[in-house]
């Protein structure tokens, strides 16, 4: 009898092992790309930098981020993001590339050329610089830096500062990326096993014991890092996340018309620069979640980010 239900366990274990490995594959990690200090200058990254994937990877792409350089350097701000913007538009993805894109929408923002939207714009791309290379320190310090410069002009202009604090479930789940919950799940149903292995055939009572106990405590880490790796995993699949690029961001209905403030919000329009999740599009309008809030806004107003498997690649 204890051989058959040991046999069924470890049946079941081996189907838990599966199914986070294929987890695992199933999602690129975002910790592929180098982590830790880029120690970028101000200004337009160096495209071939050693030990990185070189911004040179795709034909002509060395040449528009030389001609950008030189358009910053000179103040022409337009010039050097329509050389950025048609990198972007080509499907030609790097942090570099998108750190590069924020430098100079904060120029041209803190420019006699400045549009609105330009600091929404510079956050976008830094947000997604740090998405496509975590750890970037020079790209947190220059969106901590934009952030601040949003809020000292929503001041001067009497508004108040808005602030939004993701969901509990998606703060945890963002602790790590989804990899790590696939592997951490796959050590815990290991532990299981290990545990199974000493209740059912220990000799001696303190290896029984200690068995049971493994079996215990490893049997709650699976289910709940379990729960943890497809949580993130839907979260993944099922939204995206994007900046809003205007002043503000009026919220909406299902139907496109605007929301007062309510009960349940206490705000009617997104600020510039705050970051959302997309969980739904439906052309004209995005239905987006900020903190607890769910609204729809207009897709025009958003700029989503690349995903890390998107990255281009070095040659």
């Amino acid at each position: 009898m204890r051989r058959a239900l040991f046999a069924l366990l470890c049946a079941l274990g081996l189907l838990l092992n599966g199914a986070g490995g294929a987890l695992a594959q199933g999602s690129p990690s975002p910790a592929g790309d180098p982590v830790g200090d880029t120690d970028r200058p101000s200004g337009p990254a160096d495209p071939g930098e050693p030990g990185e994937p070189s911004p040179a990877g795709r034909p002509g792409s060395q040449a528009a981020f030389q001609r950008a350089a030189s358009a910053l350097e000179a103040g022409a701000f337009d010039r050097a993001l329509d050389e950025l913007e048609a990198l972007a538009d080509r499907g030609f993805v790097h942090p570099d590339a998108s750190f590069n894109r924020g430098v100079a929408y904060l120029r041209r923002a803190e420019s006699a050329q400045a549009r609105p939207g330009d600091y929404g714009r510079a956050a976008a791309a830094m947000q997604e610089a740090l998405r496509l290379q975590p750890g970037d320190a020079e790209a947190a310090r220059t969106l901590a830096q934009i952030e601040s410069q949003i809020a000292r002009r929503r001041s001067r202009e009497g508004r108040d500062p808005v602030i939004a604090s993701p969901k509990m479930a998606r703060a945890v789940v963002s602790l790590v990326d989804e990899d790590t919950w696939a592997w951490l799940a796959l050590v815990s149903s290991l532990g299981v096993s290990v545990g199974l292995g000493l209740w059912l055939w220990g000799r001696a009572p303190r290896q029984r014991f200690t068995g049971g106990v493994t079996t215990a405590v490893a049997g709650v880490l699976l289910l709940t890092l379990s729960g943890l790796t497809l949580q993130a995993r839907r979260y993944r699949t099922t939204s995206t996340p994007a900046v809003v690029v205007v002043v503000e961001a009026r919220l909406l209905d299902e139907l496109g018309k605007p929301l007062g403030r309510g009960p349940d919000h206490e705000l009617d329009a997104l600020p510039e620069g705050a970051l959302v999740w997309i969980t739904e599009r439906g052309g004209a309008l995005s239905r987006v979640e900020w903190g607890a809030l769910q609204a729809f806004v207009r897709s025009a107003e958003l700029q989503p980010l690349a995903a890390p498997e998107d990255l281009s690649e070095a040659p």
